[in-house]
């Protein structure tokens, strides 16, 4: 077998890459479109001349020999071929074709996936020219490559090796970014600080990973109400994470907020999707529970033990029945000795003072207490802690006189005489206030 060197000087078109197959050297640029190819001549002397004609084939040619093509064997050697999707055709498009010079009859055949075996049908090839062509558009979303194997057979008998040929799916941007569900619903506190992270939107693109064709990026297009700014909120574009981006959430005032959240391909430039984020604006207890009135007026009976005296009434601008708006009271003054307990009514917004002991007219008239009010849950904020002045006044009762001591020890020698005393008891009014005479 004669064989013969070829020099070629790639300098001269360095858009190209050359592939040898036995006495015939192909070419094809690093990203080939099938609707810019061209058809390349290498002559004796290796230099390169482009073809006017064949525009649809990357192909570089050694003129056959007189000899004819010798070679009962050889190796195909090509680099993969670069299909765009959605390619509008006109179709059959040609990929590419056979150069093989043989003073005998070549026949080409084409099996593997998108040719014989499903999907049946994408590719064909010319049986007599060697012609590869694509039947109708690809989806890279569907396949991203396609692997098939060029089969040629010599009339003369001679059969050549197969070839591999993988044809690669460019991607084109023909996907829209989608959320992973139509609506988020979250929470935010309402007394939730500037930079507070409320919730994370997720949006995909199935376009071809890391290019600009899914590369998102998020924005927010609308927020109702738009009170008390127009942009309580705001979203990071490269991540999703959704914050506080102002003061003023109230529940009582704005209990919900409707978000619509955009996601942008190429870098916020190309196709976009669109999901709805709904907060819930939660209560905090960021309103004091305040007494209705500043100070209040008792009287009870002096001696009376459990004896309800007093019912306090507050209010709160926090959520009714919450934690935050629940009331707690206290005596934080004028009750050193514990006469006086305050308990929470059933409705949770009312202090019942009662007392624990008998009072004492006669040791103390009056009581000044000092009631405090808090909820449950601690302030979300700094507030100011709300109290009331109590004044109870006790009211004197006819009691009855004391005698001191209340039992005495007495000896008396027998046959005491009738009329004798026995012991003498002296008896004390325990009602100071008032003119009494003991009996």
């Amino acid at each position: 077998t004669q064989r013969r060197r070829v020099r070629v000087n790639v300098d001269q078109c360095p858009e190209f890459k050359m592939l040898l197959i036995g006495t015939e050297v192909f070419i094809s640029t690093m990203h080939l479109n099938i609707k810019s190819k061209s058809r390349l001549l290498i002559t004796q002397n290796g230099s390169f001349q482009r073809s006017a004609t064949d525009q649809q084939v990357p192909i570089l040619e050694v003129p056959k020999s007189g000899e004819g093509l010798r070679r009962k064997k050889r190796e195909w050697i090509i680099p993969d071929l670069n299909v765009v999707e959605n390619d509008r055709g006109p179709y059959p498009l040609k990929v590419i074709r056979s150069a093989a010079h043989s003073v005998n009859k070549i026949f080409y055949s084409i099996t593997g996936p998108g040719a014989d075996q499903p999907p049946v049908g994408l590719f064909t090839m010319d049986r007599n020219t060697g012609i590869l062509y694509l039947t109708q558009p690809l989806d890279r979303e569907e396949q991203d490559s396609y692997m098939v194997s060029i089969l040629s057979d010599v009339s003369a008998g001679n059969a050549e090796a197969p070839m591999d040929i993988i044809v690669k799916v460019i991607d084109q941007n023909d996907n829209r970014p989608t959320f992973n569900q139509s609506t988020f619903l979250g929470e935010v506190a309402e007394a939730s600080p500037r930079g507070f992270e409320v919730i994370k939107v997720v949006a995909t693109d199935i376009d071809q990973p890391n290019t600009d064709n899914s590369d998102i990026r998020y924005s927010l297009i609308s927020q109702e109400p738009t009170l008390p700014s127009d942009f309580m909120f705001v979203i990071n574009p490269i991540t999703g994470v959704i914050r506080v981006n102002a003061g003023g959430l109230e529940k009582e005032k704005y209990p919900k907020y409707t978000l619509v959240v955009k996601a942008a391909d190429m870098l916020g430039e190309g196709l976009t999707g669109e999901a709805k984020v709904i907060l819930t604006v939660t209560d905090s207890n960021d309103n004091a529970p305040a007494f209705t009135q500043p100070s209040y007026t008792a009287a009870v009976d002096e001696n009376k033990v459990n004896a309800q005296i007093l019912t306090m009434s507050v209010t709160d601008g926090d959520e009714p029945h919450s934690p935050a708006w629940n009331a707690r009271f206290s005596i934080v003054g004028g009750d050193p000795e514990g006469l006086f307990t305050i308990e929470t009514g059933s409705n949770n917004h009312e202090g019942i003072i009662s007392t624990a002991k008998g009072l004492d007219f006669e040791r103390s008239s009056t009581h000044a207490l000092l009631v405090a009010v808090e909820n449950e849950i601690p302030f979300a904020v700094p507030l100011p802690t709300a109290t009331a002045t109590v004044v109870v006044t006790v009211q004197d009762v006819n009691e009855a006189p004391v005698l001191d001591p209340v039992e005495k020890h007495v000896v008396k020698r027998e046959a005491l005489a009738v009329d004798s005393d026995v012991v003498r008891y002296t008896a004390s009014e325990p009602d100071t206030g008032r003119t009494q005479k003991v009996m």
